[in-house]
């Protein structure tokens, strides 16, 4: 223990929620710009959860990214990390463009969360369709 470890107080733990919330924000900050509809649907996933949001950013302000992408993976079940790929892609969809820097973050939880391309592939086929506003014109 060093001199200092009782200054910085206890380290944040990550639960499922806050490590989806976690997973969220490093989702949709990729581009450089969180846009109001990214806002609006993490609002959605958190449902007035403030504390999943502050261990979130806790997280990542003591840990450096891609780091946290580990402790997520470490963090959710099997199930947990289907479920939060799904989400993570609609989320990287709400401004309706899939910019470089959300796919290959997208790519990294993927691979940390040990998803196969065939598993995921019928989630990404029906949120691009709910994404796809041309269809309405």
């Amino acid at each position: 223990m060093g001199i200092f470890d009782k200054l910085t107080g206890k380290p944040a733990t990550l639960t499922p929620r806050s490590a989806l919330v976690l997973s969220a924000i490093t989702v949709i900050a990729a581009d450089g710009v969180i846009d109001e509809a990214e806002i609006n649907d993490l609002a959605k996933i958190v449902r007035g959860d403030k504390k999943s949001i502050q261990t979130a950013m806790d997280v990542l302000k003591a840990n450096k990214f891609p780091g946290v992408i580990d402790m997520v993976a470490a963090t959710l079940d099997e199930k947990q990390k289907l479920a939060a790929l799904a989400i993570l892609c609609d989320l990287a969809m709400a401004d309706g463009v899939l910019a470089g820097e959300e796919k290959a973050i997208l790519q990294m939880y993927m691979e940390k969360f040990g998803v196969s391309e065939a598993a995921l592939k019928p989630i990404i086929e029906a949120i691009a369709i709910k994404n796809d506003f041309s269809i309405f014109s």
